[in-house]
């Protein structure tokens, strides 16, 4: 088989233009696919923050219509990072040239159903502009989830066969829009009804790709068989169990040149993975310091780094934390943002308390990893979580992770009661104060093993996420929608 072209469709990617996750696996994939032999390319919105980069310019632009308007975008380039991995931007101002990629501080922006149309239509044409022609569309969550219709609408004009992968990296955000915006997509009436972007007789983009993609995947295995149950389906679960066969959970990896404890500038001194006790010492000492904790040695430090927000379940946190502050001996570093009564509720803990509770709100990449680098434990107790990436960062540099027994977390974090080997860290079931207190408990258990917690903590930082293992799986799933359209 020739070299594959794989084109990714994303509303964002890292580092160029991102709000989260999905700009992170957009941004580090490719890398990893480059390496074993893709040509990946990426197209995305030409964001207003984007338009200081340095970028080449393409002399064709692209036209499609959408509702009673034609509507034109500039095509022009730039590198991924270090790489020769090429992002194309779509520049259409009135479109694109905003302070945000999905909303500003008024709201989500009003016409995102119609950005979401532009965007994927657009990535289906742009090969008229580059004289490149992917063999995959790889479209990512909502914005892009329209791109396999459109695909699907024009696969009878193509002379070669082409296929379609949409990723699903958090169900809960839908794209949800009326039919009315439906009919300006231009897609067939046919698109529309159970079989298609109809869903409880509203306009669902992630429905409509779930429908059209060849492949479906999802960020961890776990989440994949989640996604098919009431609990965790946000309202799609029939559509994804009818798609099921397709449905496939790939564990998300982690740029671990970018994560390094050995080579991590941010942090005050280097953790060496067979030897880390020195480091993570000379570290929490470090982060005490800087937040203002008490500067002990023989009382567990605890790390957030969150969104707050219900999803991540510190709110389960809060309502055992003065118990915790008046019998346990343990400290807390929190770092994030999100919902204002959480935000005020951390920050009047760390008032209170100041010498055993830390609260910065906001977010500070480099206070980020001097807290992984610096806690003894890592809080994450989810209530879902369809991949995470904190608590893979969290093992890296030594901070062992208490979460949820959800998604992602459930398929990188082996519990220390299951007795294994290679137990790095704790997971509880229920989505409870109570559950949470119950685990925080057996981490004050391990600490004061000190042979336990070593152990757990080499196991933490010998865990490996790295996007090899995942990228495999990419091509399979690939090559798996490429040999359905021979069915």
């Amino acid at each position: 088989m020739s070299q594959m072209k794989i084109l990714f469709v994303s509303p964002e990617v890292s580092p160029l233009v991102r709000t989260g996750g999905l700009g992170d696996v957009v941004g580090s994939l490719p890398h990893a696919l480059k390496k074993e032999g893709l040509d990946v390319r990426i197209v995305c919105p030409l964001h207003q923050s984007c338009m200081r980069l340095t970028r080449a310019l393409y002399p064709k632009p692209i036209s499609i219509r959408l509702g009673k308007k034609t509507y034109s975008f500039s095509v022009s380039s730039t590198k991924l990072g270090d790489s020769d991995i090429l992002v194309y931007f779509l520049g259409n101002d009135s479109l694109f040239d905003r302070n945000g990629i999905y909303s500003n501080e008024s709201g989500n922006f009003q016409d995102n159903a119609l950005r979401a149309f532009a965007l994927s239509k657009a990535a289906i044409e742009l090969e008229k502009s580059i004289n490149w022609q992917p063999d995959i569309f790889h479209a990512h969550d909502w914005m892009a989830a329209p791109t396999c219709a459109f695909l699907n609408q024009k696969k009878k004009r193509l002379k070669r066969k082409v296929a379609s992968v949409l990723t699903i990296h958090n169900l809960e955000h839908q794209g949800i829009f009326s039919y009315d915006d439906f009919k300006d997509s231009g897609l067939p009436l046919s698109y529309w009804g159970i079989d298609g972007f109809e869903h409880n007789g509203a306009l669902n983009l992630l429905k409509g790709g779930i429908q059209h993609a060849d492949k479906l995947t999802t960020v961890s295995p776990t989440y994949a068989d989640e996604i098919k149950t009431t609990s965790f389906g946000q309202g799609l679960e029939k559509s994804l169990i009818y798609r099921a066969a397709d449905l496939i959970g790939i564990l998300n990896g982690i740029d671990e040149d970018a994560w390094d404890p050995e080579n991590d500038d941010a942090i005050l001194q280097k953790l060496t993975i067979d030897s880390p006790s020195k480091g993570k010492k000379a570290c929490k000492q470090a982060l005490q310091e800087e937040l203002g904790l008490n500067k002990v040695e023989n009382v567990p430090l605890y790390g957030v780094v969150s969104r707050l927000y219900q999803q991540k379940g510190l709110d389960l946190l809060l309502g055992i934390m003065p118990d915790l502050l008046l019998k346990k001996n343990c400290q807390f570093a929190i770092l994030g943002s999100g919902a204002p009564e959480e935000e005020n509720a951390f920050r009047q803990f760390a008032e209170n308390h100041p010498t055993q509770v830390a609260s910065y709100i906001g977010f500070d990449d480099g206070l980020a990893r001097r807290i992984f680098a610096g806690s003894d434990f890592f809080l994450m107790p989810s209530r879902f979580e369809p991949c995470g990436l904190s608590q893979q960062y969290a093992l890296r540099y030594g901070s062992i992770p208490i979460a949820r027994k959800t998604g992602g977390l459930a398929d990188t974090i082996t519990p220390v009661e299951s007795k294994s080997k290679l137990a790095n860290g704790f997971l509880f079931d229920r989505s409870h104060p109570q559950n949470l207190a119950e685990v925080i408990n057996k981490s004050l258990v391990l600490y004061q093993d000190q042979t336990a917690f070593f152990n757990t903590r080499k196991n933490a930082m010998h865990s490996s996420f790295s996007w090899g293992a995942a990228a495999q799986q990419y091509i399979n799933t690939y090559k798996w929608a490429l040999e359905k359209k021979d069915q």
